[in-house]
Formats: structure tokens, C-alpha cells, sequence
């Protein structure tokens, strides 16, 4: 219940002081801004940017003439964030109509382009959305307790989604619905290998991850998994790994974060990772990485010439706590 108190009073004060107005449609980002929380307070968890070049998912304005867009920011904790409007370009006409985003190219021209991989810090993801099912049994000696976990991996530019998906099955995915859609038959050892890398599985993120990006993925739901797989493989036996599992219930900065890539995936590597974080309580954790690829994956030793091609990032959250498995 208090948890449910707290998260109702955040999420009015994430509100403007006046009454938002909806929106829909695309937000793409010009430059580098912060994204707040709150725009009275300028909070903003995780000190979140928005990326140059990079669409998001536009809700509302705060106003008829809206000074701040309200949008989604993915691996952001809350994802929904405020941005002033010079910030960017909205996909909507003088007359508050939405323009259709532009066409997505063939899901096969991104095979071997650009994604965006991200992972979670389980234990962390988990004191944020406890009632998750893959959270409520969670053991000291699991995967997930000394591991980072497959959120999912993510064709870019980011309005590249819901390539060639029924309406119904993209409205159950972005309504949260994900049991209801269409099971994912994978070979059996593969469903059992990402059953342990993806927990969320339990509450249909492996369908709800490739009903939104792997459709566009250019290749079937077997080889985009075992793709994914492979990379989470590389980074789950690499120093950034090892860094987390050392250092369980301490804190560790961004550039020690970046430092451990470097040593794994070679200098300029850190350059490439983006850290979100959330406060729990009186302590800031650190929740989800999300790395910048570009090239074609091509098992798990691909992972460092990908990482490598992409462009740097602005790194995020500065510093955090690694958390340990199971609810405060």
C-alpha cells in the first residue's frame, strides 16, 4: 500500500501545474536535453538526456501551447519525462494534427546497422516493479543475482517498431498486455536459455520485445533471440560483469562502469554505454545499461567491433548502487 501511495504522489508531481493536453505521435530530438520528471522541480532521475537524431514517443504537451512535450524515454526510470520544445521537432502540422511518422524502411536494410542493446540489473529492475512475477521468487544463488538480464535488443532509429504487426497485437503490446500475445516457439534450448537470461519472460517480455523490435529485426524470432543471447553471453563474461557481482550493495561510479568496458571491449568502449538509475528509498540504483551497436552481429566475439562502431553516448547516471537480490 505504501508503495502504491508513493507511486500515485510521484506521478502528480511529475505533472506541469497546469492540466496537459494529449498528443500523439513522434518527438525527434535536435540536441542534448534534460528530461525531467518534474518541470516545476526540474527533476530528473538518472539525469536522463535525450539523444540527437533519436524519435520518441510523444503523450502531451503541458499546455495548448505547450512549452514542454511530454515523452516516453526508454530505460529511463520513470520512462516518462518532460523536454522543452526547442529541444527537438514534433510530428505535428500548425493545426494539431498528427503526421503520419515517416515510413520504416524493410526490416532487412537494419540487419547489421545500428541497435541498441539493453540489459537490466535484475535485482534493481526489481525494486522498482516488485509485483512483477519474475520478481517475486527471487534467490540468492539465481542467474540474475550476479548477472545482467536481457531486456531486449533494439533496431535503431528508434521509430523503427511494429514492423508488418497486426494492430490488435501492437495494442496489447504497448497497453501491456503481453500474455495476450501470440507465444514464441523457439527450439527448446534456446527457450531455456533465455528463459534464465530474460526472467521477464514469466511476464511476456520476450513477446512483447519482438512484437516491437524484433519484428524489425530482418530475420526470424530464432536467430534474433540467439543473437541477443550471444551478446548478453560476451558482456555476462566480460569485467563489467565482474565489476557488478564485486561490488553488490556498493556503490560504483560511471567511470568505473566505463573503465571495465574499456578493459573487456578496448579503449573507447565506455564512450558507448548509457547508464539509467532510480531512487529507492534514500538510495540511487543503478537499473539498466544500454549500449550502442553498430555493424552485423556475428556471435558472441562481435560484441567489442560493435560496440566500437557506434556512436559515443553522454553516459547518464553518474553513480549508483549495485543492488542485491531480493526486496528491500
Amino acid at each position: 500500500m505504501l508503495r502504491a501511495v508513493l507511486a500515485m504522489t510521484l506521478a502528480f508531481l511529475a505533472l506541469p501545474a497546469q492540466a496537459e493536453v494529449p498528443l500523439t505521435g513522434y518527438f525527434t530530438a535536435s540536441k542534448s536535453c534534460p528530461a525531467y520528471q518534474s518541470i516545476n522541480r526540474q527533476t530528473n532521475p538518472g539525469n536522463i538526456q535525450t539523444r540527437p537524431g533519436t524519435a520518441y514517443d510523444l503523450l502531451a504537451g503541458n499546455t495548448a501551447q505547450p512549452t514542454h512535450l511530454w515523452i516516453a524515454v526508454p530505460g529511463a526510470t520513470p520512462e516518462r519525462r518532460w523536454v522543452a520544445v526547442d529541444c527537438g521537432t514534433r510530428a505535428v502540422d500548425a493545426e494539431g494534427r498528427v503526421d503520419a511518422p515517416p515510413p520504416s524502411p524493410a526490416p532487412s536494410t537494419y540487419r547489421g546497422t545500428q541497435y541498441i542493446l539493453a540489459v537490466n540489473w535484475q535485482p534493481a529492475f526489481c525494486e522498482t516493479t516488485p509485483r512483477a512475477s519474475e520478481c517475486r521468487n527471487q534467490k540468492p544463488n539465481s542467474f540474475e543475482a550476479t548477472n545482467f538480464t536481457l531486456h531486449g535488443l533494439w533496431p535503431q532509429p528508434r521509430n523503427n517498431q511494429y514492423c508488418d504487426v497486426t494492430p490488435g497485437e501492437r495494442y496489447a503490446s504497448q497497453d501491456g498486455r503481453w500474455r495476450d500475445l501470440p507465444r514464441i516457439d523457439l527450439p527448446m534450448a534456446l527457450r531455456r536459455e533465455l528463459e534464465q537470461v530474460m526472467p521477464g519472460s514469466l511476464s511476456g517480455l520476450d513477446r512483447h520485445e519482438w512484437t516491437k523490435h524484433g519484428t524489425c529485426y530482418g530475420q526470424s524470432a530464432d536467430q534474433y533471440y540467439a543473437d541477443s543471447l550471444d551478446l548478453m553471453l560476451a558482456l555476462n563474461a566480460s569485467p563489467i560483469a565482474e565489476l557488478f557481482a564485486a561490488n553488490i550493495g556498493k556503490r560504483i561510479t560511471l567511470a568505473q562502469i566505463r573503465a571495465a568496458f574499456d578493459e573487456g571491449f578496448g579503449r573507447g568502449a565506455g564512450e558507448r554505454v548509457n547508464v539509467s538509475c532510480a531512487q529507492d528509498g534514500n538510495r540511487t540504483i543503478i537499473t539498466e545499461l544500454t549500449i550502442g551497436l553498430t555493424g552485423t552481429i556475428d556471435g558472441p566475439d562481435s560484441l567489442a567491433r560493435l560496440i566500437h562502431a557506434a556512436s559515443p553516448t553522454d553516459g547518464g547516471c553518474r553513480s549508483g548502487q549495485v543492488d542485491a537480490v531480493g526486496l528491500r
